[in-house]
C-alpha cells in the first residue's frame, strides 16, 4: 500500500476583468471554492464530493517536482477593461473554508502570457504566507493568461488537513505622479479632488485636480512630498451648482463659499513598532510602510483583552507571528484603524478641520440649549467657529446624519433614510434602509492615532524639510475665538486673537520654523489635517467599560449599558481607576509615545498625558487653544462625555467598495 497521504485539489478556472474608471481606485474579486470542491488530505485515501462540472481538478499525493509538473493545469486570465494603467496582484486565498494545510506545503509553477508576447515560465516555488502568485502592471485592453499547476510538497507531513482556495485578483489604479506606494484615494460620486494654488503668501484658492493624478499641472497628491490627497463636497446650489463643479474641467476654482466639507485621505499602512512593550520612548520618525490594496502584511496581531477590575493592566494581547513576542524596531503592525467592523479598508478620509455647523442660532449664541441637539448640519471648513456645547452622543448622532437622504453634501442615500436612528430608536448608529457603501462617523481614538503616526513619518510634517528640531511638532491652533484652521506660528504659542494665522498663511519664518499658518497641519503645508493641536478639545469615540465590563455611558447623555453604539463606531478599553495608560492600545498614540509615565506631561513634545479613569470613560485629544506647549497631537485627557464650551470633534468617512466583476 502506498503510505503517502493523497491530496485532491479543485480550483475554478475563471477569467476576471479588471474594470477601472478614472476615479475608481481599488477593486477586488474572488471566485472559487465551496464545500463541494475542496482539497482534502487524509491518510491513504481522499474523497472528493462535487456537483460542479466546470472545474479543472487533479488528484494528487505528496510528490516530487517532476511528478507534480505532470498534473492537470488550471487556466485563467485577467484583463484590464478600463481606461488607465493598473497595478494588479493575483493570490490564492481562503474564502468559505479556512484551509488547514499550510501554504508552505503546496508547490506550484506559474506560466504567464501577456498579450501577444511569448509565454514566460516562472521558477517552481512554495506558496507564500499571503498566497501571492503574481503582481505587476497591466495596460489598458491587455489580457494576461496564466497556467497554474499545483501539487503537495514531497516533504509534507500534513495529516487530515484541508486545502480550499479562491483566486483573488486585486487592482490598483496606477498613479504616475505619486511613487510612494500609497493606495489611490477612493472618491464618492459627490466628491471633488482638489489642489491649492497660492497667489501670495497669504492668499490662494482651491481648484479641481486631475482625478487620475497624471497631469502635473493639476497634480492631486504626492505623499513623498507631504502632499496628501484632499477632496471637497459642495452645496447643491451656491455661486455655482454641484453639477457644474462635478462636470467642470481640471483647474476650475472651487469657491470656499460653496464648500460644505473638506477631507484628507489617509492611505492604509503598517508601521515598524518602536515601543511595543510598555516602556518609554523619545520623539522620533515613525517608519510607515504603505500597504497595497487591503493587504495585511504586519507581523503583529492584537486581540482585545478587556478587563473590568480597578487595577486592569491591558486592553489587548499582541503577538508577533514571526518573532513570537514584539521586537522594537523590527516587528510591524498593520494599523488597526484600517479595519472597520470586519471590512479591511484601503484608507479613510478624515475631516480636514474640526466640525462646525450652518445653524445660525447655535453660531450666534452658542450654548447647550442652542447647540446640544440632533439635526444640525455638520460642516468641515476653515475660519469658522467650531461646533461645541454638544454631548458625545449628540456629536455622534449629527455626524452620522451627514449621510442620510437629502444631506447638504450630496452623499447618495435611499429616500427612506430620513433619520439616522434605527427602528428601535436606539443610538446604535445604524441607519434605517441604508443603501450606500460608505459611512460617516465621529472620529475614533484609533483613527486619531493613525493620522498622528502618519504625521510623524517621512510622509508627514516630521519629514518636511522646512521644519527642524522641536518645530517638527504640529503647531497649535491658538485662536481664542475657537475658529478652525488657525495657527500660532509655533508649537507653544499662547491663546490670542491677534497673533494667530490662518491655515493658508505660507509666510516662511526661516530657521527651521517653516510656515506661520501651514505649520499647524499634519504635513507642514496646506495638504494636511488641522486643529489636531489646540483649537477645541476633540472628543474621540473611545469607551472604557465599567466595573461590570459593560458600556460606560457616564454623562454622554442618552446611551446606557444596554443602549449604545455598534462596536464598529467606537474603540473599547479596559476599566481602570488610576489613569493607567498601559490599558491603551498599540496604534492609538498614547502609551507608545510615552516619555515618562509618572508625569502628566509625559508624552512626546511634552504633551499632556492622562487616560481614562474611574468615572471618566471618555477621552478628548489635541488639547485647547490656551494649553500652550502641553497641547499637541499626542495630547489625551479623560472626560465624562458631557457638553462643554471647550469641546468639539470631527467626522471620518470610510468607503467599503465591493465592485462587480465579470467573467468572459
Amino acid at each position: 500500500m502506498n503510505t503517502k497521504k493523497k491530496i485532491i485539489i479543485s480550483i475554478l478556472s475563471l477569467v476576471v476583468i479588471l474594470g477601472f474608471g478614472t476615479t475608481l481606485a481599488y477593486l477586488r474579486s474572488d471566485a472559487g471554492s465551496n464545500n463541494n470542491n475542496s482539497l482534502t488530505v487524509a491518510d491513504f485515501h481522499v474523497d472528493l464530493i462535487t456537483d460542479i462540472t466546470n472545474v479543472n481538478m487533479s488528484s494528487m499525493y505528496p510528490m516530487s517536482d517532476s511528478e507534480g509538473l505532470a498534473n492537470d493545469k488550471v487556466t485563467f486570465a485577467i484583463k484590464n477593461n478600463g481606461d488607465v494603467l493598473a497595478n494588479y496582484k493575483v493570490s490564492l486565498i481562503d474564502k468559505d473554508i479556512v484551509s488547514t494545510l499550510p501554504n508552505s506545503d503546496v508547490r506550484y509553477q506559474l506560466k504567464r502570457k501577456i498579450g501577444n508576447n511569448q509565454q514566460e515560465t516562472f521558477e517552481i516555488s512554495n506558496l507564500d504566507l499571503n498566497g501571492l502568485i503574481d503582481s505587476g502592471s497591466i495596460d489598458v485592453g491587455v489580457t494576461i493568461t496564466y497556467e497554474l499547476v499545483m501539487w503537495q510538497d514531497y516533504n509534507s507531513t500534513a495529516n487530515g488537513a484541508t486545502f480550499s482556495k479562491s483566486i483573488l485578483v486585486e487592482g490598483m489604479q496606477s498613479a504616475n505622479l505619486d511613487t510612494s506606494g500609497a493606495n489611490f484615494p477612493e472618491l464618492l460620486e459627490n466628491m471633488i479632488p482638489v489642489y491649492y494654488e497660492a497667489t501670495s503668501d497669504t492668499v490662494g484658492v482651491w481648484k479641481k485636480a486631475d482625478s487620475t493624478n497624471r497631469d502635473s499641472t493639476y497634480k492631486w497628491f504626492d505623499y513623498n512630498s507631504q502632499m496628501w490627497a484632499n477632496a471637497v463636497t459642495v452645496k447643491e446650489t451656491g455661486t455655482n451648482t454641484r453639477e457644474y463643479y462635478l462636470g467642470a474641467s481640471n483647474g476650475t476654482e472651487i469657491s470656499m463659499d460653496d464648500i460644505t466639507s473638506m477631507w484628507v485621505w489617509i492611505p492604509r499602512y503598517k508601521y515598524v513598532i518602536f515601543n511595543g512593550n510598555n516602556e518609554t520612548s523619545n520623539e522620533q520618525m515613525i517608519n510607515v510602510i504603505f500597504e497595497h490594496g487591503k493587504d495585511k502584511t504586519g507581523t503583529v496581531t492584537c486581540v482585545d483583552n478587556i478587563q473590568s477590575s480597578a487595577n486592569s493592566t491591558s486592553s489587548e494581547i499582541c503577538t508577533d507571528t514571526i518573532n513570537g513576542s514584539i521586537v522594537n524596531h523590527k516587528s510591524t503592525y498593520t494599523h488597526p484603524a484600517f479595519t472597520f467592523a470586519s471590512e479591511e479598508l484601503t484608507g479613510f478620509w478624515i475631516g480636514k478641520f474640526e466640525m462646525s455647523t450652518d445653524d445660525s442660532t447655535c453660531n450666534e449664541t452658542p450654548s447647550d440649549t442652542n447647540c446640544n441637539k440632533q439635526g444640525l448640519n455638520i460642516l468641515v471648513k476653515p475660519n469658522v467657529s467650531s461646533l461645541r456645547y454638544e454631548n458625545v452622543s449628540t456629536m455622534f448622532a449629527n455626524i452620522r446624519r451627514m449621510e442620510i437622504y437629502g444631506n447638504i453634501h450630496g452623499f447618495s442615500q435611499s429616500k427612506n433614510t430620513t433619520t439616522w436612528l434605527n427602528s428601535s430608536n436606539n443610538l446604535t448608529g445604524e441607519i434605517a434602509n441604508d443603501s450606500n457603501n460608505f459611512d460617516t462617523h465621529m472620529i475614533k481614538n484609533m483613527e486619531w492615532g493613525a493620522v498622528s503616526y502618519l504625521s510623524e513619518s517621512k510622509y508627514g510634517k516630521y519629514g518636511n524639510s522646512l521644519y527642524t528640531g522641536a518645530y517638527k511638532e504640529v503647531y497649535i491652533n491658538n485662536n481664542n475665538s475657537s475658529k478652525t484652521g488657525y495657527s500660532g506660528g509655533s508649537f507653544d504659542s499662547n491663546g490670542s486673537n491677534s497673533n494667530t494665522y490662518l491655515y493658508n498663511n505660507l509666510t516662511n519664518q526661516g530657521n527651521g520654523k517653516g510656515y506661520l499658518g501651514a505649520g499647524a497641519s499634519t504635513t507642514g503645508n496646506v495638504y494636511g489635517a488641522y486643529d489636531m493641536n489646540g483649537g477645541s478639545f476633540e472628543y474621540v469615540m473611545l469607551n472604557m467599560v465599567n466595573t461590570s465590563g459593560k458600556f460606560y455611558s457616564s454623562d454622554s447623555q442618552i446611551w446606557t449599558e444596554s443602549i449604545y453604539p455598534n462596536s464598529n463606531y467606537y474603540d473599547i478599553y479596559s476599566f481602570t481607576n488610576n489613569n493607567n495608560i498601559l490599558t491603551s492600545k498599540l496604534g492609538d498614540a498614547i502609551k507608545e509615545v510615552n516619555t515618562n509615565s509618572s508625569s502628566t506631561v509625559g508624552k512626546w513634545y511634552g504633551d499632556y498625558n492622562v487616560f481614562t479613569k474611574n468615572d471618566k470613560p471618555w477621552i478628548y485629544r489635541g488639547g485647547y487653544y490656551s494649553n500652550g506647549s502641553t497641547a499637541g497631537i499626542f495630547y489625551s485627557s479623560s472626560a465624562t462625555g458631557v457638553y462643554r464650551n471647550l469641546d468639539s470633534s470631527r467626522p471620518v468617512l470610510t468607503i467599503t467598495r465591493e465592485m462587480p466583476w465579470l467573467n468572459n
